[in-house]
């Protein structure tokens, strides 16, 4: 996906090229509109043409943005005829006049993009969030690589090329605009080089290419520039401005020159004398503000007495004092972190905790030094060195009021370790191991108190606090070049972060990412106007992002330092994106920033979907739904409420196996089926459909015979478990239980003088009753069936027997019949 840059773009038409501009009426009506072209020979752009920003209004002879720009005050009116001029106004009443050779013919309007004709092709503007943007169509017979394949002509301006760019000041001198050298591709999508060169008061744009169709996006930032290029500085707030100070210049030389960065005109300029200049040259230092409003730059020098401090006031515009006291430590400070204590802990663990750092900017020996400074008495003070030696490390300022250091590195190695410290009791603990190494990272505290670790190894994890306890660490996702270093950050107000530039293997990117802590996923966002690492982003009070200075490398590996800034800027209601994250409100829905989340099945945040106004949430109508009722068909959205028509031939299911449903005049009828079967059966349970409901009974086993009672149903298995009664239990006749089989008495032996017949035994056979122990020289008896070689043994085993051949019943319920 291709995403629209910030900025306003413009393409340049050479004089020379189109000296023989036909009349552009003649020839349009055989022509195809220039979006068909467009969409057949550049697919992956036409989005970023024409489907991007919230669009033109026609309002007296021109059109204007439907939109306020957000940047700098800046308005932009495009003429309604071509050939006449752009017009861009500047608060405080400055304005710039931008024409375009060879452009003419009434001004079309092709979904969100004004469309005009022009000699060779045609050009298409965009309203973005700071301006507009002009994509460039050229047909293949005007692209030749010894000319000038467009230009432009500015009234009002003064013109000057710098690190390959051109900007453009004011009649006072004041920087308002800054063209970068575009984005150019051929047909089908192929990137071609492209470059910008100022000739006076013109403009003009050359391609990489020869007789084939080009489409081109250069770039023109209203933001100003500092006055030198910085890398590796440091920038903090004072008050609704911005300062930064120091850095290397291009020559890597130390600087302590001082500027300020107005937000509301987008221009960099210095404080007056004394303010304009730091006491010390500074680089790879630490800047913060404090309590008070006055401005604390610590470290990044390396004065004979290692490193020094000092303060800028803001209401006398001074910095101070004269000398800048030395710290304490002989060892200069370098890449150390400085964390601003909350202020309820001001008072017991000073106002200012400094962690770390390296004395040398070759080897990166680590230190474990950590300072303390008090606001109230402007000294600085040693505190508890840490547990482990850092530097390059991260510092984050937790919701509980600690200090989270994470990382770093430490002879020659990447450290995984972090420690805390509590400002309350000005100690340190260790806290968890990260799940890797990381230093020259980022450590962004989330919305709900998590910390989001990015840089140096591939993927990003999640801190999470721990009550009580140090907390953990978790994965969080991957993204493109994840092992990127000297990136930069940055929670947005939708509660996402925006991680932009960095380094690796020498190659500094302009790509940008955003991370969502609900999704934990990434997002590939539009990319910054310059490749930039070692650099500064800091958020400023609209929601914007301003991206300050850092170093890259040019095509001939040659390090380059930014002079330049750039604002990232999120979409307002009614903007193009691709993610809640792109939004000030978080909320992406049909693909245009929404003032809601605009969740419901009948609403709608874009015109093209229904809804009153692209990024206003709407009730629509005639939308097709699903109002959840089996019983209508031609569901539809009426006034944002979901509806069908009743459908009687339509089936239905109320989820219950014991009822017949039908569809009745838009409801599901049910009656009770007392013949259907329904679920709920177990091994040892049988169920049955009755009045509509499943009704689920237990199985009982019955006795198989008088000597057992009812069994016990095995849930494993389902078979009845017979439990035998106890031995002696009377059973028919006048038998006895043993062993679960009934046993009869034959009749009594005959005495000495007579005998008589008994009953037989339990298989019906006569046989000859108990023998008397007596006779066989025992003095106890055994009653049991008597068989050949009988005796108790031979009874035992005619029980057993009995017992196997015993069939397993099981009882049913008396209100149901075994299935």
């Amino acid at each position: 996906m291709i995403y629209p840059r910030p900025g306003l773009h413009f393409p340049l038409a050479a004089s020379a090229l189109f000296a023989a501009l036909q009349t552009l009426a003649g020839c349009a009506a055989s022509d195809p509109p220039p979006d068909e072209v467009l969409r057949s020979a550049f697919p992956d752009q036409v989005a970023a043409v024409l489907s991007v920003g919230p669009g033109f209004l026609r309002r007296g002879g021109g059109l204007e943005r439907a939109a306020a720009a957000r940047h700098g005050g800046l308005a932009v009116s495009l003429p309604g005829e071509g050939s006449e001029a752009i017009v861009f106004e500047f608060a405080g009443g400055a304005t710039l006049r931008v024409r375009e050779v060879g452009a003419g013919g009434e001004a079309m309007l092709a979904e969100r993009a004004v469309v005009y004709r022009r000699a060779g092709g045609s050009s298409f503007w965009t309203a973005t969030p700071d301006g507009v943007e002009e994509w460039l169509l050229l047909d293949a017979e005007a692209v030749r690589r010894d000319a000038p394949v467009a230009a432009w002509e500015v009234e009002g301006g003064a013109l000057a090329a710098r690190d390959g760019a051109i900007e453009i000041a004011d009649a006072a001198g004041v920087l308002r605009l800054r063209v970068t050298a575009p984005a150019a591709y051929a047909a089908g999508g192929r990137e071609v080089d492209a470059r910008l060169a100022a000739r006076g008061a013109r403009i003009e744009l050359f391609v990489d290419a020869e007789g084939e169709l080009v489409l081109v996006d250069p770039v023109w930032v209203p933001a100003g520039s500092m006055g030198v290029g910085r890398r590796r500085h440091a920038m903090a707030e004072l008050g609704t401005r911005l300062l930064v100070a120091g850095g290397f210049n291009q020559e890597s030389a130390e600087l302590r020159t001082v500027e300020i960065y107005d937000p509301t005109d987008g221009t960099w300029s210095p404080p007056a004398e004394p303010g304009n200049q730091m006491k010390t040259p500074r680089a790879e230092h630490a800047l913060a503000a404090l309590h008070d409003g006055r401005l604390l730059a610590v470290g990044g020098d390396s004065g004979p007495m290692g490193s020094t401090y000092e303060l800028y006031d803001p209401e006398d515009n001074t910095w101070g004092p004269e000398s800048p006291p030395a710290m304490g430590v002989l060892a200069p400070l370098y890449q150390q972190t400085m964390t601003v204590l909350p202020a309820e802990h001001a008072i017991t663990a000073g106002d200012v905790l400094i962690v770390g750092g390296t004395s040398n900017l070759n080897d990166y020996a680590p230190l474990p030094y950590v300072f303390r400074f008090f606001e109230s008495t402007d000294t600085m003070t040693r505190g508890p060195d840490l547990e482990i030696a850092r530097t390059m490390h991260a510092a984050t300022r937790l919701a509980t009021g600690e200090i989270l250091v994470t990382g770093g590195h430490n002879n020659q190695l990447g450290l995984r370790s972090t420690e805390l410290y509590d400002p309350a009791t000005n100690t340190w603990a260790p806290g968890p191991m990260m799940r890797s190494e990381r230093y020259q990272h980022t450590a962004t505290l989330l919305q709900d108190g998590d910390v989001l670790l990015v840089g140096h190894s591939s993927g990003a994890e999640i801190y999470t606090p721990g009550a009580p306890g140090p907390g953990a660490f978790s994965e969080a996702g991957s993204f493109e070049n994840s092992k990127r270093f000297r990136h930069s950050a940055t929670r947005l107000p939708n509660g996402c972060v925006l991680v932009a530039g960095g380094r690796l293997n020498r190659i500094s990117f302009a790509d940008t990412w955003l991370y969502d802590p609900v999704t934990r996923g990434w997002t590939g966002a539009r990319p910054l106007i310059a490749a930039r690492s070692f650099h500064t982003a800091t958020l400023l009070d609209d929601g914007s992002v301003l991206i300050t200075g850092g170093e890259y490398r040019d095509s001939g590996d040659t390090q380059k330092v930014h002079a330049t800034s750039e604002r990232y800027v999120l979409g307002q209601a009614g903007e193009a994106c691709g993610a809640g994250c792109e939004c000030q409100t978080g909320f992406c829905v049909d693909g245009v920033c929404c003032d809601t989340a605009c969740e419901g099945a009948c609403d709608a945040c874009a015109e093209a979907a229904g809804a009153s106004a692209d990024g206003t949430c709407s009730p629509v109508t005639g939308r097709a739904c699903d109002d959840g009722n089996d019983c209508t068909s031609d569901d539809a959205c009426d006034a944002g409420t979901c509806a069908g028509e009743a459908d009687d031939a339509a089936t239905c299911d109320d989820g219950n196996d014991c009822t017949r449903d039908a569809c009745s005049g838009g409801e599901c009828v049910s009656t009770p089926d007392d013949t259907a079967a329904c679920e709920g059966r177990g091994l040892c349970t049988i169920s049955s459909c009755r009045g509509g409901a499943c009704v689920v009974e237990a199985i009982t086993c019955e006795a198989t015979d008088e000597c057992h009672t009812d069994g016990v149903c095995d849930e494993a298995t389902g078979a009845c478990v017979p439990e035998a009664k106890a031995k002696g239990a009377l059973c028919e006749g006048d038998g006895v239980c043993f062993a679960g089989v009934c046993l009869h008495t034959p009749p009594e032996a005959s005495s000495s003088s007579g005998g008589g017949a008994g009953p037989t035994d339990s298989a019906g056979s006569g046989g000859s009753g108990p023998v008397a122990d007596e006779e066989r020289g025992c003095s106890c008896t055994a009653a049991g069936a008597a068989a050949p070689g009988g005796g108790p043994a031979a009874a035992l085993f005619i029980a057993a027997a009995a017992a196997l051949r015993t069939s397993r019943r099981r009882r049913w319920p008396a209100s149901a019949s075994p299935r």
